[in-house]
């Protein structure tokens, strides 16, 4: 049964008599298709998500195949053999294309439910396909079957097109609603890849067959427009692959990008007429490859080094985490040596193991001070390990800096009377409130005290507080060592302390500091020194927010 009106194709799929545009849109699109396809199932075939995107392709080949064989052949029979088989197809990729949205946001699969709700969808098409409601007879004249077509089952496959863009709507935007930032912009690029091929695939399909019926079109080269949706969305799912990694796949993806956009340029290669844009098109052609190639070469070179920072940063991760565990081991063994001789010196200071004479009460007496400053130094490492890690609750509300500040003064005006130093207040009267934690606010005070006594041999030190704006400034001057350029920058680091600082203290550990700044950062504030150099004083200030 062969069509004389139409020429014999030449190897089963070319022929003269056909629009250049057929081959320009369907072979790319289905190479396109097949490749990108291909590459994420090969690498990545134990997931759900890369065989369905895999099916999705091999189906729209398989439709854009058949309708190339209608197109360029004249074999009626055969026509008449694929032609019951288009509707099956469209109503295929409409339900596996939800199937695949399911995946793609659940990063599961579907109930049993929903599969049965497919298979309901699909079994009119599949019970009907191979009968005559679905193609009732064939034209030999036009080589088609348009006008035998059952137009109620055509307008059951649209509808299944246009529930699976309404479904697909749907799944996205209660998605949408409760994921994070990133998962958002993959749920946009995802959406709008997915439901612009089905828009443009399923209308434009509907849409030319419906035109041809009613006499408006001579045939269905309208339809070829809606294949480009396929290109569309496999342009969106290499944004997916590139960005965020949806499909596990690496390079290959990227390599099936610059192929199919070689292979797409390189198709117009079938119907150029012109030497002069045989020409430009080739030049188009290799830029291409050569793009191509350079962009795989740096996308390679940038998974390597994502690779390598990812391992990096696993690694960094162990040793925090055993550096973490062997400073708590150090700290409660050293702390837990301390403590016992403390009561060892406390006792015979307390004369519970007898008389002692007045050089052993006073060589007692320097333990006692050594063990407490030990375990103040224990406390002061073990706080700031905590602060870094985020583990401290804060109890937030309203508190007054000026008590807090008079509390801290009136504790530590006998440390300063014993070092020989004056001390003084610069407190204007008004109200000082702000929103913190006092426990936290206060070890704030008490640790810049401490730190002006210990580092000032004489002269004195000033305790302010004041407002500027709407902001509370609490400050601590004195006049002790000083800060050098160089010592600045250290200051409120992890463990950061001056070059000669141990000269003056030698218990300095530079966690002090350090824990201040990482309170201050959780009550919102700042916290900063100044001075003019060594031996010329230090103030230290910390700003909060008045509440």
């Amino acid at each position: 049964m062969i069509c004389y009106l139409y020429f014999k194709p030449i190897y089963f799929l070319f022929s003269y008599d056909v629009p250049a545009l057929l081959y320009y849109a369907q072979i790319p699109a289905t190479i396109i298709s097949l490749l990108f396809g291909f590459y994420i199932f090969w690498n990545g075939r134990k997931f759900l998500l890369n065989r369905l995107l895999f099916l999705i392709a091999i189906l729209f080949s398989l439709w854009v195949f058949t309708t190339l064989i209608v197109w360029a052949g004249n074999d009626g029979g055969l026509f008449a053999f694929v032609w019951p088989f288009y509707d099956l197809i469209l109503g295929l990729i409409a339900i596996f294309c939800i199937y695949f949205i399911y995946v793609f946001l659940d990063k599961k699969d579907i109930s049993v439910r929903i599969k049965i709700i497919f298979l309901t969808l699909l079994a009119p098409i599949l019970i009907l396909a191979p009968t005559s409601f679905n193609v009732s007879g064939f034209n030999i004249t036009n080589c088609d079957a348009f006008d035998f077509e059952s137009f109620p089952l055509k307008v059951y496959t649209t509808s299944l097109g246009i529930l699976a863009m309404v479904w697909i709507l749907i799944l996205f935007i209660r998605k949408y609603r409760t994921s994070d930032f990133s998962f958002k912009k993959q749920i946009i690029l995802m959406g709008t890849g997915i439901e612009l091929f089905l828009f443009s695939f399923f209308g434009m399909e509907f849409l030319a067959t419906y035109l041809v019926r009613i006499g408006i079109l001579p045939n269905s080269q309208l339809e070829l427009y809606g294949l480009f949706g396929m290109v569309i969305f496999m342009i969106y799912i290499s944004v997916l692959i590139v960005r965020f990694k949806t499909f596990n796949v690496k390079l290959f993806a990227t390599q099936a990008l610059v192929w199919g956009l070689a292979i797409l340029i390189g198709s117009q290669f079938f119907f150029i007429k012109v030497f002069t844009n045989f020409i430009l098109t080739g030049i188009t052609f290799i830029a291409s490859i050569i793009f191509g190639y350079f962009l795989i070469k740096s996308v390679k070179k940038e998974i390597e080094q994502k690779e390598e920072l990812a391992k990096l940063n696993v690694d960094l991760n162990n040793l925090l985490k055993e550096r973490e565990s062997l400073v708590h081991l150090v700290t409660h063994k050293v702390k837990g040596s301390f403590t016992r001789s403390k009561y060892i010196f406390d006792g015979i200071l307390n004369g519970m193991f007898g008389d002692v004479n007045d050089e052993v009460k006073k060589r007692a007496q320097q333990g006692l001070d050594s063990d407490n400053g030990g375990i103040e130094t224990v406390d002061l490492v073990l706080s700031a390990a905590n602060l870094q890690k985020g583990t401290v609750k804060y109890e937030m509300k309203t508190i007054n800096l000026k008590e807090l500040v008079d509390k801290t003064i009136s504790e530590k005006s006998i440390s300063v009377e014993a070092r020989g130093l004056k001390l003084e207040t610069e407190i204007k009267d008004d109200i000082y409130n702000t929103l913190g934690d006092p426990f936290w606010i206060k070890e704030v005070f008490n640790n810049l005290l401490e730190n002006s006594i210990k580092y000032t041999k004489e002269g004195k030190i000033i305790v302010g507080l004041k407002k500027e704006n709407n902001k509370i400034l609490f400050y601590v001057k004195d006049t002790g060592v000083g800060i050098t350029s160089e010592d600045r920058e250290h200051l409120f680091t992890e463990g950061g302390r001056g070059k000669d600082s141990v000269k003056v203290n030698v218990d300095s550990t530079g966690y002090g500091l350090y824990s201040v700044k990482l309170i201050m950062d959780a009550h919102k504030g700042r916290v900063w020194a100044d001075s003019e150099g060594a031996g010329k004083g230090t103030t230290f200030w910390v700003e909060f927010l008045s509440a």
